[in-house]
């Protein structure tokens, strides 16, 4: 009983509480003559051995079974013992399972630390590369414009200096003219120095002309670049929010009729009424009043959102790098233009002869697809991708596919980010 035993069941027959029943009134006399102050060690020792033979306690245990509520097993006695306990070769199994257990659990432990350590290196690792190829493309970021810096400047002070020694140019022709002229007669004066004066500049003038068309074609360049650039960079990081084949639009002015306006930052064009200085340039449309994209395609899926604003008169789409430049166009598929657009406050696909298109209201952002594999243009209401019209099996020769523009009064295109 001391050993925590809730029950035991023998041969001896009854329970522990059956048999605990017929000592109950002693067990009343005990405590009553310990109250007394009768206590006398021996005499109670033998009387309460007595008892515990009366309620079978020194009975055969061979086959007892006891519940340990410790431990809330059972524990089969294999003979007897003195204190009624359960034997100690189970305990000792039990003990050893324990152990076993306890060892494999600290051994999938140390495996999980060590699985948890190696992947902490691994990102650790991982981490550090990463920190050291970053530095390493912002030291070819650095390099790549710290050089483009120091050739734009090599530049602009050669230039420069050109401007420089055509100032001086200028100011040491004028005083060799006025040296000349005051050891000259009258009558010299009066027949040949405005002759002489005019020949003496005309060699700076054309200088002049070669720098001026010199720095056009610089502002042109630079201007290409930036929109091969900005395209590129903006075409990774569609693909990498998921909008893979986004293209960066800009215009290109060197084909901008003189009718057109573009923004600075060549992402929009509008018609003005009274057309302005344009220099002369195999690219430009010289009548119609269209423009082109800065980049062609010759592969590939590529859109571009437009957004149209004021006017009834505009179109846009994609043409061929051979467009004709110089008289009025026709818009069809057949000189290399596929585009749609609206005249007269009707929405029309350029088809050869055109077709109405039935659009609801009046869209005012316009997706163009251009897919050259598939020799498709596509056109979609931009703000709920809906199909507007598309050419099919359009023949584009290998040649490179521009965008394309046209704007008719009070009309204003631009492009979306």
């Amino acid at each position: 009983m001391g050993n925590g035993c809730s029950s035991s069941v023998g041969r001896g027959g009854g329970t522990w509480q059956e048999r605990g029943r017929l000592g109950d009134t002693e067990v009343i006399s005990h405590r009553n003559h310990l109250r007394k102050g009768n206590f006398h060690t021996r005499l109670h020792l033998e009387h309460l051995a007595e008892k515990l033979k009366l309620l079978g306690l020194d009975g055969d245990r061979g086959e007892e079974e006891k519940l340990c509520s410790w431990r809330k097993r059972t524990f089969p006695s294999n003979g007897p013992r003195d204190d009624g306990g359960p034997t100690g070769a189970p305990i000792k199994e039990s003990v050893q399972e324990d152990g076993e257990q306890i060892r494999s659990h600290l051994e999938n432990l140390k495996k999980q630390k060590e699985e948890l350590l190696e992947l902490k290196m691994s990102g650790e690792r991982r981490r550090q590369d990463l920190l050291t190829r970053t530095e390493a493309e912002r030291q070819k970021i650095v390099s790549e414009f710290r050089q483009l810096r120091h050739f734009l400047k090599e530049k602009e002070v050669a230039l420069l200096a050109r401007l420089g020694e055509m100032d001086r140019a200028v100011l040491r022709r004028q005083e060799e003219e006025e040296a000349k002229d005051a050891r000259s007669t009258l009558s010299r004066w009066e027949r040949g120095r405005t002759r002489r004066m005019t020949e003496s500049f005309a060699d700076v003038e054309r200088r002049l002309c070669v720098i001026s068309q010199q720095h056009k074609t610089l502002t042109e360049t630079l201007g290409r670049f930036q929109d091969l650039l900005l395209s590129e960079l903006e075409k990774e990081e569609g693909a990498s929010v998921g909008e893979e084949g986004k293209a960066f639009v800009t215009l290109d002015p060197t084909t901008a009729t003189a009718g057109l306006v573009l923004s600075r930052d060549r992402r929009g064009v509008r018609w003005m009424d009274v057309g302005h200085d344009a220099s002369p340039c195999p690219q430009r449309f010289d009548v119609s009043c269209c423009v082109l994209g800065c980049r062609g395609f010759t592969s590939g899926r590529h859109f571009w959102d437009v957004e149209v604003t004021g006017g009834a008169t505009w179109a846009l789409g994609v043409a061929r790098s051979s467009v004709p430049r110089k008289g009025w166009l026709t818009f069809h598929p057949d000189d290399g233009i596929w585009a749609m657009g609206c005249c007269r406050n009707s929405f029309r696909a350029f088809t050869s002869p055109p077709s109405t298109l039935p659009v609801s209201g009046a869209p005012n952002r316009i997706r163009v697809v251009l897919d050259y594999g598939g020799g498709q243009v596509a056109f979609y209401v931009a703000s709920q991708q809906n199909p507007i019209f598309a050419f099919q099996n359009a023949s584009f020769c290998g040649e490179s596919i521009f965008p394309f523009f046209w704007v008719g009064r009070g009309s204003h295109l631009r492009l979306c980010p």
